[in-house]
């Protein structure tokens, strides 16, 4: 029996989930859970990291006395974000979320010392404002002396999984996130590297196959009076990466969705898929434990029905994810959409409006009550998960038949269902915790009790999912359809 944790961090919460195998299957259990945001400090957004490693330690305290052992642990977080150490090891400031407007300043100085089109030949990943490069020139450029204080970088569950064991590590799943690699062999690119200035010796190597890195510190088992001395993995770092080793039949017919603040529309490839027709798309490539890829896109998701939650709880109306779900479903006839991917639903605040003046300034009909919103909202992430898809069956030259939905959004089931409607492909909906579970299977994998032929009975033996068949659609719907995305091409 092995017993095992995944911290499973996003950008909303925190969760510590067990795993216990049995030899047979995997049982899974929410441990510990809390809340998650980017703290606004003089305008800038940081992530309270004291915060984050103070929860993970108290809900490892309740791990052990709840299973009795610990064996292992390991951490999956979202992508892009990274800390600085300094040469004696220590964190030199908090780290910066992806939803900081630093990099405004910078993001033509570096497009005219590297371009778009070259970036993505030489990493595969599109140029976007969150990513690792445009964060680290940008941090770079705005303060010199930081050169001279760095003494290493470190992405986000990497950082964690130092300050747990004292070991520095670069997953390939997160790492590949940055902008920072090349494409042809995954390893970091001298181009980038040369012609933004950085440091080599600033990266640890970077780790394909996951690693054991060591036991637990000591003052950490002190402090919480652990009996354990759990072993520390550098396993499958991305969230997204660690969601798809959790799911059967990853074939080439199939796509994947991740359903939660962020929506990740994609498919599983060999090797970078770099083309004209997957940068324009706005297609990316990121890594899988192994050593393969996912191509993928990446789109503002839930994360706008929880700010219109938000919102409304400021204004003292209490509304939970099933209401919302509720009074969407009581709408039938909405013909007004927005574009999730529009740069003005990524920034906090004032959702409602938002999405109101969307509507009314491309003279769509104007959204009168909060049940009209959220189904405004949710047909509109199906919408751009239909067209992503089909953009990725043209990158790769391959018809898509299956799509595997996971994360918390599946337990939406208007949003499942309406996938499936406007994609016109079956949905497999599971597992919610999907991160957790590929971050616990992978752990087991790494430490030698799984063996690879033997994961998807294990996963079968495990999991619970939930087929949705597409219904059909009227014509009257689909010509709204056509007229938005026409609207918007």
């Amino acid at each position: 029996m092995k017993n095992v944790i995944a911290i499973d961090l996003g950008a909303s919460s925190g969760r510590l989930i067990s795993g216990v195998f049995d030899g047979e299957k995997i049982e899974t259990k929410e441990q510990f859970r809390f809340s998650n945001q980017p703290v606004n400090i003089l305008g800038e957004y940081f992530w309270d990291y004291i915060k984050i490693f103070q929860e993970i330690k108290h809900g490892l305290a309740i791990a052990e006395k709840n299973l009795g052992k610990i064996d292992s642990i390991s951490v999956d977080t979202w992508g892009v974000d990274y800390t600085f150490l300094d040469k004696k090891g220590m964190i030199l400031r908090p780290p910066h979320s992806y939803r900081d407007n630093r990099v405004k300043n910078y993001i033509n100085d570096l497009k005219n010392i590297i371009s778009e089109e070259k970036l993505f030949t030489e990493t595969g990943v599109n140029f976007n404002k969150i990513n690792t490069i445009v964060q680290l020139f940008s941090d770079i450029k705005s303060n010199k002396e930081l050169t001279v204080e760095i003494g290493s970088i470190l992405m986000m569950p990497n950082m964690f999984e130092y300050l747990l064991s004292g070991k520095k590590s670069t997953d390939f799943s997160i790492i590949s996130t940055s902008g920072l690699l090349n494409s042809e062999n995954g390893n970091y690119s001298d181009k980038v590297f040369n012609s933004l200035q950085l440091k080599h010796e600033w990266f640890t190597p970077i780790n394909k196959n996951g690693q054991i890195l060591d036991d637990i510190l000591p003052n950490i088992r002190e402090e919480l009076e652990l009996e354990s001395k759990p072993k520390i993995i550098s396993g499958v770092g991305h969230d997204t990466a660690a969601a798809l080793e959790s799911l059967r039949n990853m074939d080439a017919d199939t796509a994947f969705i991740s359903c939660g603040t962020w929506s990740i529309v994609g498919k599983k490839v060999n090797k970078p898929v770099i083309s004209d027709l997957a940068m324009d798309a706005g297609l990316t490539n990121e890594g899988c434990l192994g050593g393969s890829y996912r191509l993928l896109k990446n789109i503002t998701g839930l994360w706008i029905v929880q700010e219109l939650q938000k919102e409304w709880a400021y204004q003292g109306e209490m509304v939970s994810w099933q209401q919302m779900q509720d009074m969407a479903n009581t709408i039938k006839d909405n013909n007004t959409y927005i574009d999730p991917n529009n740069e003005v639903f990524s920034q906090p605040g004032n959702m409602e409006e938002k999405i109101r003046s969307f509507a009314v300034n491309e003279d769509c009909t104007i959204l009168k009550s909060k049940a009209e919103i959220l189904r405004c909202v949710y047909e509109s992430l199906a919408i751009s998960y239909a067209k992503t898809i089909k953009e990725i069956e043209k990158a790769t030259n391959t018809k898509l038949k299956n799509i595997c939905m996971f994360g918390g959004g599946i337990q939406n089931k208007l949003l499942v269902q309406l996938t499936a409607d406007y994609t016109g492909k079956s949905v497999y909906a599971g597992p919610i915790e999907a991160s957790s579970f590929g971050n616990i299977i992978s752990q087991l994998e790494i430490l030698g009790d799984i063996k690879q032929d033997e994961k998807e009975n294990i996963i079968t033996n495990s999991l619970d999912i939930e087929e949705y068949a597409p219904k059909k659609i009227t014509e009257e719907k689909k010509q709204s359809i056509v007229s938005f995305e026409r609207h918007f091409s």
